[in-house]
This record gives C-alpha cells, sequence and structure tokens, in this order.
C-alpha cells in the first residue's frame, strides 16, 4: 500500500516551480555534480518534511491557529518569489541563471506549502497506512514518495529541456511566466485566507 507513495511523489512535483526550472537548468547546461548535489537536497527535504507532518498530523490538525499561519507564511513566500522572479534584473543571461539558482535552493530548504500539502495528504492516506503508529510503513512510504519526485525531476530534465529548446523559450521568459503565475495564486490563496 506504500506504493501509493510513488504518485503523490510525482504530484507534488508536478507544476512547475522554482524547484523544477532549476534542475531543468542544471542538467540543459550539463552541470551533472550540482545537479545530483541538488537532488539529493531535494529527496533529503522532501522526506524530512514529509515525515515531521506525517508524524505530527493530529497535533497539527487539531491546532487551527498553527495550521493558518503556516498556510499564511507559504503564500508570502510564493508571492515574495513571484516578486523576485517578475523583477529580476534580466539585462544580463547570467541574472537569471543565478538567480533561478538562489530561488531553487532557498524554495528547497524553505518549503513551507510543504507541510499544507502533506497535511492534506495525510489525512487522506493516515486511516490506509495508519503513520503514526507503524515506522516501518512510514519509512517505506517516504521511500516511494522520494522515489516519485525523482522520476517528475527526470522528465522535467529530459522533457522540458527539449520544449524549451523546440519552442526556443528563454530562461527569464519561463521565470516571468512562472512568477506571473506564482503572484497570482499567491493573492487568490491569501484573500480566500482573509475572507474566512
Amino acid at each position: 500500500m506504500s506504493l501509493i507513495g510513488i504518485p503523490i511523489g510525482f504530484y507534488g512535483y508536478l507544476f512547475p516551480g522554482n524547484i523544477n526550472i532549476m534542475v531543468m537548468h542544471l542538467y540543459g547546461t550539463k552541470k551533472y555534480k550540482m545537479l545530483f548535489m541538488i537532488l539529493t537536497l531535494v529527496v533529503i527535504f522532501e522526506s524530512a518534511y514529509c515525515l515531521a507532518s506525517l508524524h505530527y498530523l493530529n497535533k497539527i490538525k487539531t491546532n487551527n491557529q498553527f495550521f493558518s499561519v503556516i498556510q499564511i507564511t507559504a503564500y508570502l513566500i510564493v508571492l515574495a518569489m513571484g516578486l523576485w522572479m517578475l523583477f529580476e534584473n534580466k539585462s544580463s543571461d547570467k541574472t537569471p541563471q543565478k538567480n533561478t539558482l538562489y530561488r531553487g535552493v532557498l524554495s528547497i530548504i524553505i518549503h513551507p506549502q510543504q507541510i499544507p500539502f502533506w497535511v492534506i495528504i495525510g489525512v487522506i492516506i493516515n486511516p490506509l497506512l495508519n503513520f503514526e503508529t507503524n515506522w516501518y510503513y512510514t519509512a517505506e512510504f517516504i521511500g516511494f514518495n522520494a522515489l516519485g519526485t525523482l522520476l517528475v525531476m527526470a522528465i522535467y530534465m529530459i522533457y522540458g529541456n527539449k520544449l524549451m529548446q523546440y519552442f526556443k523559450i528563454k530562461l527569464n521568459q519561463l521565470n516571468t511566466a512562472i512568477g506571473i503565475l506564482y503572484i497570482v495564486l499567491a493573492v487568490i490563496s491569501l484573500s480566500k485566507i482573509i475572507v474566512n
């Protein structure tokens, strides 16, 4: 049953964002050593957020104020990232490359969006796997989740670069598009939280 971690890990990183763009760029520019370190970092932090969220699921669920703070912080970070992507200095080709790397690493480490994601996923699958009492299932699930994450990263690296080359999309154009998407997502989500 813990095989369900593969599609969940895949889905968690399916939508384009800072991490996917960074991995795609590193692969496209053949910086394989750095790419390996980044993928290792992704798996470590993804697993840590997954473990913490699933292990403390009941405590997080019952503390509405704490969960709201996490959500608001997450969307404020998304908004800040979007503004950074939209208004970065695009006069030099190296600036978007450097900033893509900075944003990607920052998104891996400071990733409070992961906690709401894992709480929601945890609520859905907790009755099936009973994470809080069975460490074996938890470890197995986290391993399969990491495999799903690496699978989607591989798809981005291989096919994402081919699509960018085919449509002649530059990194700064991709950053601008994702930045606008981030800003819209953050504003809508924050509005919903404030209204409720």
